[in-house]
C-alpha cells in the first residue's frame, strides 16, 4: 500500500451538502473525505463493471480534499481559524464564498398557469469551477482539489489515469459535480504536512497544526476550534439509514493530544482506536 497525492480539476459547479437555512441549501467549501470516497468508489465500480456496493474499503484511507489554484497541487488552501473565523489558506470563508460560490434559485410551477407553487421556492448554493472577477482588474482563478489516498497500486493503476472523471456531491442529475483527474503522484513527503504517519495514524507530533481531517471528539483531547456532529449514512437502500453518528473536532481546529492515544484515518475522519 502506497500513499498518493491526487489532483482533480473542477469542470462543473459542485454542491457539497452542508446546512439548510430556511429555503437556502448551503454548500460546504471543501470536500469531506467520505464524499470523495463515495465518488471514487462509484466511479471505480462502474469502470470495472462491479456492483455499486462492491469495493467499499478500497479507498477508505483518504483525506479531505482542499482547493488550490495550480494543476500540480501546490500551495493547498488548508483550513484554519483566525480570530474565531474559519479560513481556507489566507481566504476567509466569506471571501472564498464571495469569489467561488453562487446560488441557483428554483421553484415548482403549475403546468397550465405557470404560477409558482406555494412553499416550493428554494436556493441551492454551489462552488464554481472558476472564480468570479470581483473587480475589472481581477483574473478568474481555476479551482483544483487536492488530497491524499493510500492505494493498492496493482488493483487501481488502470483506473487512475489522467483525464479520469468522477462526480462528487449532490444535484448531479442537473449537471453538477464533474472533477477530472489532473495528476496522481506517489507522495510520502507530504504526509507530515497532512499530520499523518505511513500507517494512516494521526501524527501526534504535529497536532499543534490546524487539523486537515476531522478528529473524533473525546474528553482526553484539548482543542481550540469547533465541534461538529457528523452522521454517516447507508445509501444502499431506498431510504438512507444512519450507520454512525458522533461528534468530531472540526478541520482547522488545533488540538493537544497525549501520545498514548491513537487515531486512524478513515474517509477524512480520524477515529480513536482502542475504545
Amino acid at each position: 500500500m502506497l500513499w498518493y497525492k491526487l489532483v482533480f480539476k473542477q469542470n462543473q459547479q459542485i454542491h457539497i451538502g452542508s446546512l439548510n437555512w430556511g429555503v437556502i441549501n448551503e454548500t460546504e467549501i471543501f470536500i469531506p473525505g467520505w464524499t470523495i470516497w463515495g465518488a471514487l468508489t462509484k466511479a471505480y465500480n462502474i469502470f470495472n463493471n462491479h456492483p455499486l456496493s462492491a469495493n467499499q474499503a478500497l479507498f477508505e484511507t483518504i483525506t479531505c480534499f482542499y482547493p488550490c489554484f495550480d494543476k500540480d497541487g501546490n500551495s493547498v488552501l488548508f483550513p484554519n481559524y483566525k480570530d474565531g473565523q474559519f479560513y481556507l489558506g489566507e481566504l476567509s470563508e466569506n471571501e472564498f464564498r464571495l469569489e467561488f460560490t453562487d446560488v441557483l434559485i428554483s421553484t415548482a410551477v403549475y403546468p397550465v398557469s405557470r404560477q409558482a407553487k406555494d412553499g416550493t421556492l428554494h436556493e441551492t448554493e454551489f462552488i464554481l469551477p472558476m472564480g468570479k472577477k470581483i473587480t475589472s482588474n481581477d483574473k478568474s482563478r481555476q479551482l483544483y482539489w487536492v488530497g491524499l489516498v493510500r492505494l493498492n497500486e496493482v488493483e487501481t493503476n488502470d483506473f487512475f489515469k489522467k483525464g479520469r472523471k468522477i462526480w462528487v456531491g449532490g444535484e448531479q442529475r442537473y449537471g453538477y459535480g464533474e472533477l477530472v483527474l489532473e495528476k496522481k503522484v506517489e507522495e510520502i513527503s507530504d504526509l507530515s504536512e497532512w499530520q499523518l504517519n505511513e500507517d494512516a495514524s494521526f501524527k501526534v507530533e504535529n497536532s499543534n497544526l490546524p487539523l486537515k481531517n476531522y478528529l473524533a471528539f473525546t474528553s482526553e483531547v484539548i482543542f481550540e476550534g469547533e465541534i461538529k456532529p457528523l452522521a454517516e449514512f447507508d445509501f444502499q437502500e431506498n431510504t438512507p439509514k444512519i450507520k454512525d453518528a458522533q461528534y468530531y473536532i472540526n478541520v482547522g481546529s488545533k488540538v493537544n493530544i497525549k501520545n498514548s492515544i491513537k487515531f486512524i484515518l478513515k474517509k477524512g475522519k480520524l477515529i480513536k482506536q482502542g475504545g
